[in-house]
């Protein structure tokens, strides 16, 4: 981690590196997209991207020889996405420096898991404005609020209802990835007791617990990520092949000008989720009591 008398007034410091890093448990959803470098550059407020969807051909078949040719074109909708700003500021009085010259850097470091841990939460739960009523503030969509409504299941956890949810996903004729399933703790424990009678040990027998971590099934493997930020009544399916992250402004640091006797920064960073097709997004909701 940088020190502050590395600062000038006029530096930003990209923090890209640092904030793919921290808090990667209790960011799981940006982390993972990080990790797996889903990450594109925004030139705008609003970040627009062409999805694709293919055609069914029942026959495509020729004559030997023919000169008669069908053309065909993929089918692209129109979607969008807001960027939205992330901002949190660092102070230090001259005093606390003094006593310790590393406390502003650990300041900065802790801001930035906070600004990654606000940033999880509107990729995943953000509700789309485009700032033009108040609080004027530009917000995004999340991945549940982007999701086709096509593929949504409702009712308590089931194998069969993990089942209907990766079918519905298999039936939409996506490209090849990787399917994630991310759940709060109530419906990861649901899932984790379907499956409490159907396992063996096979290794050390003073090890013993129940953790699921994926599943088989006829429509592919869907992997399970707990985190604490989505809702207790939701199941988040999707493929990761359709989900980015998109910059506008990558988290980065600004000094601010001195004023007292006080060191002052801000971080920031100004992005947004992209969901390649809603058809990609899968969500199950549970019925709460």
């Amino acid at each position: 981690m940088f020190k502050s008398n590395t600062f000038t007034t006029t530096e930003q410091i990209s923090l890209s590196k640092e904030i793919a890093l921290v808090g990667i448990e209790s960011t799981p959803f940006t982390s993972m997209l990080m990790a797996k470098g889903n990450i594109e550059k925004a030139l705008s407020t609003v970040y627009t991207w062409k999805a694709k969807t293919l055609n069914t051909l029942d026959d495509i078949s020729a004559v030997e020889g023919s000169d008669d040719i069908t053309f065909f074109e993929s089918a692209r909708a129109e979607l969008s996405n807001i960027l939205e700003i992330f901002k949190v500021g660092v102070s230090i009085s001259g005093t606390a420096e003094a006593m310790k010259s590393t406390q502003f850097a650990a300041e900065v470091n802790d801001r930035l898991l906070e600004l990654k841990v606000n940033m999880e939460k509107k990729f995943l739960l953000g509700t789309k404005a485009d700032g033009s009523t108040t609080p004027f503030k530009r917000q995004m969509a999340g991945l549940i609020n982007q999701a086709d409504a096509a593929n949504a299941v409702g009712g308590a956890v089931s194998e069969t209802l993990i089942k209907q949810a990766m079918r519905n996903l298999w039936n939409q004729n996506l490209s090849e990835g990787t399917v994630y399933c991310f759940v709060n703790a109530d419906v990861k424990e649901a899932i984790d007791g379907i499956y409490a009678d159907k396992y063996g040990y096979q290794h050390v027998t003073t090890d013993f617990g129940l953790l699921v971590d994926s599943i088989n099934t006829n429509y592919g493997r869907v992997n399970f990520v707990l985190s604490k930020h989505v809702p207790a009544d939701k199941a988040i399916f999707f493929n990761d092949a359709y989900v980015d992250l998109a910059y506008l402004r990558a988290p980065h640091f600004e000094p601010l000008a001195k004023s007292g006797d006080s060191t002052k920064g801000q971080i920031v960073a100004e992005a947004t989720l992209k969901v390649g097709t809603p058809k990609a997004v899968a969500v199950l909701t549970v019925p709460q009591a």
